[in-house]
C-alpha cells in the first residue's frame, strides 16, 4: 500500500484499525510492517475456514477500516494474500 507522496503509516495504525472493526470479523491480531522505499504491509491474523475466504475477509476488513478511518484511503490496497506456513505454526 504505497502512499502517493511516499508517507509511512502512522505508528498507531494497527491499533486504530483494530478499534475501527466490528467484533464479528474474526480478527485476532493486526500488525504493521513499514519499510523505506517499499509499500508498508498490514498483517492481519484472522480465523477463516479457507484461504480464499481469508483473502476476501482481508479485503473486506481493509474496506471497513477505510470507511471509518478516512485517512487510510490514502493507501490503496494492492493485494491481499495468505502466506503459506508450515503446519507446525
Amino acid at each position: 500500500m504505497p502512499h502517493p507522496a511516499g508517507a509511512g503509516l502512522p505508528s498507531d495504525t494497527a491499533a486504530a484499525i483494530a478499534a475501527a472493526l466490528p467484533d464479528d470479523m474474526g480478527v485476532r491480531h493486526i500488525s504493521v510492517h513499514s519499510s523505506e522505499g517499499e509499500a508498508p504491509v498490514v498483517g492481519v491474523y484472522l480465523e477463516s475456514r479457507t484461504l480464499a475466504l481469508a483473502e476476501s475477509s482481508a479485503r473486506a476488513l481493509w474496506a471497513a477500516a477505510a470507511d471509518t478511518l478516512l485517512w487510510l484511503r490514502e493507501w490503496p490496497l494492492l493485494h491481499a494474500e495468505v502466506p503459506l506456513m508450515p503446519a507446525a505454526y
